[in-house]
């Protein structure tokens, strides 16, 4: 699993990835019951203070990103494949405004690939290195919810509903009717830690 993009500037605003990784943590939350099993994760209330967001991905063999969503903007990182020979150099590229993601341990950011960001009145996105021939995960950002269908479908071996994962990651909201048909082995009531850490409400 690659799902690369060519150009750091294909990923959409802000507001648009942080929607994606909220709706593909969602719908992982729905299908993967138990959390260390999934793919997607996020944390709308990092700190504990609703100042700061983190979202990340790991699929089990090495390949993961973080993003880190904070009032300077946002900061992430990919390994996959190879890490960079001269990673402190590249995280050091990384604007001073993003100091807390380039220091956090759990962002792992001495193991990686690359490193983007966004500032809040940066017009576009900024990647070190730059100019790499693609930038490895970050497809899942772009074009909706097909590469999350392919992965779980070849994950799972399952067909899911296209038009179900389309409206819950649309809506960031799941029905009863809905539920049944992503997992009919959940109840409502058994997401709502899930919809507390992601969204930071209830149904």
């Amino acid at each position: 699993m690659n799902n690369s993009i060519l150009n750091i500037n294909e990923l959409p605003a802000v507001d648009r990835v942080k929607h994606v990784a909220q709706g593909l943590a969602l719908l992982d939350a729905i299908i993967m019951p138990e959390w260390e099993y999934r793919y997607f994760s996020f944390n709308c209330n990092w700190d504990g203070a609703g100042k700061e967001m983190m979202a990340s991905m790991r699929d089990g063999s090495g390949a993961e990103y973080f993003l880190h969503f904070a009032d300077a903007g946002v900061a992430g990182k990919v390994i996959c494949g190879s890490p960079l020979p001269n990673v402190s150099e590249c995280l050091n590229a990384m604007p001073e405004a993003f100091q807390q993601f380039k220091v956090e341990p759990a962002f792992s950011t001495d193991n990686a690939s690359l490193f983007f960001w966004r500032g809040v009145k940066q017009p576009s996105w900024c990647a070190s290195p730059d100019g790499l021939k693609e930038y490895p995960l970050l497809g899942f950002f772009v074009g909706g919810i097909a590469a999350y269908k392919s992965l779980v479908e070849n994950y799972y071996e399952k067909s899911i509903d296209a038009t179900v994962l389309e409206e819950v990651f649309a809506s960031l909201d799941v029905t009863a009717d809905q539920l049944v048909i992503l997992n009919p082995d959940i109840e409502l009531g058994d997401l709502v830690d899930d919809f507390q850490e992601i969204l930071g409400r209830e149904f």
